[in-house]
């Protein structure tokens, strides 16, 4: 018989890759000098991830507002805003979607309209965004993260102005 698993309030939740490289080149944009536009390929090398995965996440990002591009050998990339008017809930909600912790009509499920289950998923769901809401962008761009992502972004820029 096995053990029984003891109680435990962790919970193992998370965003998708998607949102994960969407917020770190936010992130990366925060600390990078405002009128520098920093190349797609330099924060791909600065977090070590998919350079073709994070262009998909430039493309959303640009249609969003979040993010300026500007095409061409001297362009880049800029944030739109202010990253103190950047609210990371507002963010994440776009990126993954809203109301999407369970899909009913995937399966499709035989209780859909009658079960108690999507409301409670979605009202966390809606704890969750609310208090990301509670950040900005500038925010989780501060102290020791601001201090490692100038290291990063000297590091691994290629600077135009």
């Amino acid at each position: 018989m096995p053990a029984a698993q003891p109680a435990t309030t962790e919970i193992d939740l998370r965003l998708s890759l998607f949102t994960d490289f969407s917020l770190r080149l936010l992130m990366y944009l925060a600390v990078a000098e405002k009128e520098t536009w920093v190349k797609t390929p330099d924060v791909a090398r600065a977090f070590g991830i998919s350079l073709f995965h994070l262009q998909k996440a430039v493309q959303q990002l640009v249609r969003a507002g979040h993010v300026v591009a500007l095409q061409g050998r001297s362009g880049g990339l800029q944030l739109a805003r202010d990253p103190q008017l950047m609210k990371l809930g507002e963010i994440v909600a776009e990126l993954e979607g809203s109301g999407c912790l369970v899909d009913c009509a995937r399966g499709p499920c035989p209780l859909a309209g009658n079960c108690l289950l999507k409301g409670a998923l979605d009202d966390a769901e809606l704890g969750f965004i609310r208090a990301l809401d509670r950040y900005t962008l500038a925010d989780v761009a501060a102290g020791r993260t601001r201090k490692r992502l100038e290291q990063l972004v000297t590091l691994h820029s290629h600077r135009m102005t």
